[in-house]
């Protein structure tokens, strides 16, 4: 259960640049972060996922960092994948020139660095994490979603640091990286329910504010609807609290190991049906956009919300447009279906986040299922955001 640690031998080699400058310059970080987190050791990591690779959060100073890093001849050493970009390449989500041009510079150098050619912010769709590996992953969301529902072990890391551990395959030993350092300090009893998309982010943000920078122990009869459901509770949870980590009881494989070394100093209980109580105001019907797919969809969750417009509203145009973000690879795979989609204002795009584009401003209210996106969006972009199970957006859409 406890990741390799790196040999010295190899860590010298590194720092005296026996493996290049970038990985020198790497080294040299990694080991100053290991040291300043107390334990001074470094851990091998099966992979990496970079955040903060759109040009609106990282602007000129992000690509003169990744441009610094590329002339030093910078070649990723372990599968590094990439959160998603400011614009789709289908087109659909436009930007400005300056935005663009930023864009993919950003892209172009971290593909001549190695990295994944699909940017999402959901890499388990294309990384199989298994139990007990380490990551060195930068995206909260994901690195939530691999602990809790695959058992593996990631911290929440910097975009920069998840950056340069792909580069070494090393990150900093941490206590996450342990099953002791994943023991639960607070029990959080949940009364029944089955959770969609917006219950389970609603859950997701209730047990984050509630566990703050402790691991919680969820314990109750609760059943996640889908897989969307699973990814919205992760977002949420890490989006509101400082751990990307939590034990729920029947799902995350291995619960009774962390069981076994819980140290609970706190035993509260959550009346599950009183989350919905922050959204029985909304009306989605007044938005004017309509946001599915933060963190992305896969193709199942994707052909669910097709069946529902198919089924409910046949051929008719949607009032306000409705955006699926997901990755290029689910693009693909439906194929002739995106264009059709098209036609009735359902915008299917493929590694682009309109959370973290400037495309988003021409919007002043959305809906959406996603309690993460109704975070960001009103304080990256001001927009109003009215919360909606995936049902509700799409009717708000139609009506």
């Amino acid at each position: 259960m406890r990741p390799q640690t790196v040999n010295e031998a190899e860590v010298r080699a590194a720092l005296a640049g026996k493996f290049g400058e970038a990985v020198r310059y790497a080294a040299e970080v990694l080991v100053e972060v290991s040291d300043a987190l107390g334990n001074g050791e470094l851990i091998e990591v099966e992979t990496a996922h970079v955040s903060g690779v759109s040009y609106l959060t990282i602007g000129e100073w992000g690509i003169r960092f990744l441009e610094n890093i590329a002339k030093m001849g910078a070649r990723f050493k372990v599968l590094t994948t990439v959160n998603p970009m400011s614009f789709d390449l289908g087109g659909t989500i436009s930007v400005d020139g300056k935005t663009r041009e930023g864009q993919e510079r950003i892209m172009s150098m971290l593909l001549s660095m190695g990295a994944s050619t699909t940017f999402s912010c959901a890499p388990y769709d294309v990384v199989a994490a298994r139990e007990w590996t380490a990551h060195a992953w930068a995206e909260s969301s994901a690195s939530a979603y691999i602990n809790m529902f695959r058992n593996a072990m990631s911290d929440k890391l910097p975009g920069p640091l998840a950056l340069l551990a792909g580069l070494t395959g090393w990150a900093p030993y941490t206590p996450l990286y342990t099953l002791e350092g994943r023991a639960p300090r607070v029990l959080i009893r949940l009364g029944k329910a089955e959770l969609d998309p917006l219950t389970a982010g609603l859950l997701g943000r209730e047990i984050g504010i509630m566990a703050g920078d402790r691991i919680p122990l969820l314990r109750g009869n609760v059943k996640f609807m889908n897989e969307e459901s699973k990814r919205e509770f992760a977002a949420a949870f890490s989006t509101y609290s400082a751990s990307v980590f939590a034990v729920i009881e029947g799902v995350t494989p291995s619960w009774d190991k962390y069981l076994a070394v819980a140290d609970l100093v706190e035993d509260v209980t959550v009346d599950t049906n009183e989350i919905l109580g922050s959204v029985r105001n909304a009306d989605p019907a007044a938005s004017d956009a309509v946001l599915l797919g933060c963190p992305f969809l896969d193709v199942d969750s994707v052909l669910r919300v097709i069946d529902y417009i198919r089924r409910r509203y046949g051929d008719a145009r949607a009032r306000v447009p409705i955006y699926i973000t997901t990755s290029r690879f689910v693009v693909e795979a439906l194929g002739p279906l995106v264009k059709r989609m098209e036609r009735q204002n359902v915008y299917i795009t493929g590694d682009a986040c309109l959370v973290v584009s400037p495309y988003a401003k021409r919007f002043r209210r959305i809906a959406t299922d996603s309690v993460k996106a109704a975070f960001y969006l009103p304080k990256l972009h001001g927009i109003y955001v009215d919360l909606c199970r995936p049902t509700q957006c799409v009717d708000g859409a139609f009506s």
